[in-house]
């Protein structure tokens, strides 16, 4: 999933007393101690996919309007570049880049469009991911933490096949890899 995504839901999530319906702009940048990976599954064993946030390391600019528990984005976009990821040993990120498309789609994009918060630490996220370009919308659950540092957990369940992504099978279809992904994120920013 996208970090810079998850970067403005915790700059949004942050963010008290604002006046409603004007947009503002604030930059965030995703801190090292962040971890996102994607995990997945074979007929055989679990795997899982970890994202290298040092390719994070820029600041990104977020705007948003607050109106009442509802934070609208405009251009929030995380890219992900898929170079990033790394999943243990070389025969699986073989694997994985060729299941995403890497060489024609070497980037994953999210764009958060809006958070809507409760007043227990919990939110849903609405974004757009586009993979191997194809673009569809979720909404998922996230929690927010604001102490010591901004921190933001969740994961996105999705099926590659949403994607028209064909989940790969090795060892003439002795091993089937499941169409079922979980993105994991736990975000940790800086707002200034």
């Amino acid at each position: 999933m996208n970090p810079f995504i998850l970067s403005c839901l915790v700059f949004v999530l942050s963010l008290k007393g604002w006046t409603q319906n004007d947009f503002k702009t604030k930059t965030v940048q995703i801190l090292a101690s962040s971890e996102l990976f994607i995990k997945g599954d074979t007929n055989i064993s679990e795997f899982n996919c970890n994202f290298n946030t040092l390719y994070l390391g820029e600041f990104k600019h977020v705007t948003y309007s607050k109106k009442e528990n509802e934070i609208r984005f405009k251009d929030a976009i995380l890219s992900l570049k898929n170079k990033g990821f790394d999943c243990g040993n070389s025969a699986i990120n073989k694997d994985f880049h060729s299941l995403l498309k890497t060489k024609e789609y070497p980037i994953i994009t999210l764009e958060l469009t809006e958070i809507t918060l409760n007043e227990h630490k919990k939110g849903k996220a609405h974004v757009k991911i586009t993979i191997a370009g194809t673009k569809k919308e979720y909404s998922f659950p996230i929690d927010f933490f604001s102490s010591p540092t901004n921190r933001y957990v969740g994961k996105l369940k999705l099926d590659i096949r949403d994607f028209n992504l064909e989940p790969p099978k090795k060892l003439f279809g002795l091993i089937v890899i499941d169409e079922k992904i979980e993105i994991n994120f736990d975000l940790v920013a800086e707002i200034f």
